[in-house]
């Protein structure tokens, strides 16, 4: 009886490790895939091990969300959504897309992908991300340089940003305090209120644009280096820093800072222009009488087109420059209104909203 029981047992075992062996050659890996078909099951188990498998069963992944990719060098499976994130936003080859996501992700927020790759090429980040920062170390990019809001950071750049709706002012009354460039550009949206503003000063003293003479808009990072250059080797450090920023660190770069200058008195000289307070007191009485006025009103008012004193009087300890009241810097009539009324600068205004 014993022995029976045995070899009965024995048989058993047998049978399943048989039946087992016959189930695991059958076993089907994507029988828990609903999108599995003749026509992608191949490739799929060419293309895709175990662990791969299982994530896209787990995440559902779609086979037109990989598939594009799957053939491609360097694909990772756990990378498709980043892949078809930055396809959407910018389009490129798969093999770009896919080296650039894999190289740097680590340096993404996928949350900000969208602001970041609308700004820049893959281009424009890989050299970034690959090659040191010449005036800041371990720099991060800014995110988000579209905003009208941006301030950027000690820590941060704006690398070679500039900013895709850029227009001329000519009908303004301008000259270029970047040598060599007669033109001045700013943000498309900056322009009418910019042309009003211009148009309502003259009420002041019934002369042009308030006798006042656009000097400054927008400044590419490669015309920022020399007005570095030239500003460091003559003032040092901390005075440059006092009234310009590091090449990629100026908003002059955004497209909507501004800076006016009452004629007669912009300088030639890039450098002597900008570190010269523009209220200073080498000037004759009737001059400086009209430059308040002009002042004054723009303090007064600039709010009322979308703008404000960038650096405003009484916040150099905010904002870090010193006082200069024709410089401009549009952000819209909604939070240029609300810096007015609670005499803010937008420094501060972004420690609230932060």
């Amino acid at each position: 009886m014993k022995a029976k029981r045995i070899v009965f047992i024995t048989s058993l075992l047998v049978l399943f490790g048989i039946c087992f062996t016959v189930m695991n050659r059958h076993y089907d890996e994507l029988a828990r895939y609903p999108y599995v078909t003749s026509e992608n099951r191949d490739i799929i188990l060419e293309h895709l091990s175990n662990d791969d498998i299982n994530y896209m069963i787990s995440q559902q992944l779609k086979p037109e969300q990989f598939l594009p990719y799957i053939e491609t060098e360097g694909f990772v499976l756990r990378n498709t959504l980043w892949y078809n994130r930055a396809k959407e936003v910018r389009s490129a080859s798969n093999e770009t897309i896919i080296a650039f996501i894999n190289d740097f992700k680590n340096h993404l927020d996928y949350a900000g992908l969208e602001t970041l790759l609308k700004a820049y090429s893959y281009d424009t980040l890989r050299t970034f991300y690959e090659e040191e920062n010449d005036y800041i170390q371990n720099a991060d990019i800014v995110n988000d340089p579209a905003s009208l809001l941006t301030l950027i950071d000690d820590e941060e750049t704006l690398y070679t940003y500039q900013p895709k709706k850029l227009v001329s002012v000519k009908d303004v009354p301008h000259v270029s305090l970047v040598d060599g460039k007669s033109d001045i550009k700013v943000l498309s949206e900056v322009k009418k209120p910019l042309q009003k503003l211009c148009s309502d000063i003259s009420k002041v003293n019934n002369k042009t644009c308030g006798n006042l003479i656009l000097t400054a808009g927008y400044i590419s990072y490669e015309d920022q280096v020399p007005i570095y250059e030239s500003m460091m080797l003559k003032y040092g450090r901390d005075d440059f820093r006092r009234f310009w920023d590091y090449p990629g660190q100026s908003e002059y770069q955004l497209g909507t800072l501004i800076r006016f200058q009452p004629v007669g008195r912009e300088s030639s000289s890039v450098d002597d222009e900008l570190l010269q307070p523009q209220d200073n007191d080498a000037k004759d009485d009737k001059e400086e009488s009209e430059d308040s006025k002009l002042a004054e009103w723009l303090a007064d008012n600039a709010y009322k087109y979308g703008f404000i004193i960038r650096y405003p009087k009484d916040k150099e300890d905010v904002t870090k420059k010193l006082y200069q009241p024709f410089t401009l810097r549009y952000v819209g009539k909604e939070v240029a209104e609300i810096l007015y009324q609670n005499h803010q600068a937008l420094n501060e205004y972004h420690v609230e909203i932060k």
